[in-house]
């Protein structure tokens, strides 16, 4: 974190002594404007690959870049200089297929399938202020979840088993606030903080190994608060 606000601190107070500079100097804005669309990531590896640079980190490792809202993509359409509609959304599907060894006859001696389902869908909408390249925001975003795993073995050995971890839905508001600065025409740095309520719905989970079956129970739960960071982030306005 020390390395991060020290590459913070260098690039931008480069940036403060043209603070009132609205425009560089091919005539670009560097704030957004209406009709702009906007993409942040979590850029804490960029901040640690560049302060590794400075000190000779002989083990730097390259950049990556992850996701301002936990396992979901965050889009924003400006409209107008100070407001913005963000979209966040995710959608994961994934599957896996195994088959072990065969017995005598050739017949596969276990196969094992598993899927698993994660959709994140929501809209929000996000104020700014500032006149300067330095800009507050602030908003909520409003959130749906839904999830599901299953997965089942065919056991010519043993016994074949099942098992479904039930359906679970989440249904949350998310209130944010954060200050970005913007280094480049169109392209900021900047910290999110995020403080929200979230009502969840587990459905019942049921393991079954051939003629025996678990049941599980259905849950339900509400937290509210839990204030978090996403840490630094890296704006893109186009």
């Amino acid at each position: 974190m020390r390395k991060i606000i020290l590459t913070m601190a260098a690039i931008m107070a480069v940036g403060f002594a043209n603070a009132q500079d609205l425009k560089s100097k091919k005539g670009e804005n560097y704030l957004p404007e209406a009709n702009d669309w906007a993409i942040s990531f979590n850029a804490t590896g960029v901040f640690n690959y560049v302060g590794n640079l400075f000190n000779g980190n002989p083990l730097n490792a390259a950049p990556t870049l992850g996701n301002v809202t936990a396992n979901s993509l965050v889009g924003k359409k400006f409209i107008d200089a100070k407001s913005a509609y963000r979209v966040v959304a995710n959608v994961g599907f994934g599957s896996n297929n195994l088959t072990g060894g065969v017995v005598p006859g050739g017949i596969p001696f276990a196969t094992y399938k598993a899927s698993a389902l994660n959709l994140n869908l929501g809209l929000g909408k996000e104020w700014r202020r500032g006149s300067t390249r330095l800009q507050g925001f602030y908003g909520a975003d409003a959130l749906v979840g839904f999830s599901s795993l299953k997965w089942s073995e065919t056991n010519n050995a043993v016994a074949n088993g099942t098992f479904n971890a039930g359906t679970s839905i989440n249904l949350g508001v998310n209130g944010f606030i954060g200050a970005e600065y913007f280094i480049f025409p169109k392209m900021s740095i900047g910290a999110q903080y995020n403080y929200g309520l979230q009502v969840a719905a587990n459905g019942a989970s049921n393991y079954k190994l051939g003629t025996v079956e678990v049941k599980g129970k259905s849950t339900s739960n509400i937290n509210f608060g839990n204030v978090s960071s996403t840490s630094m982030n890296l704006t893109l306005h186009f």
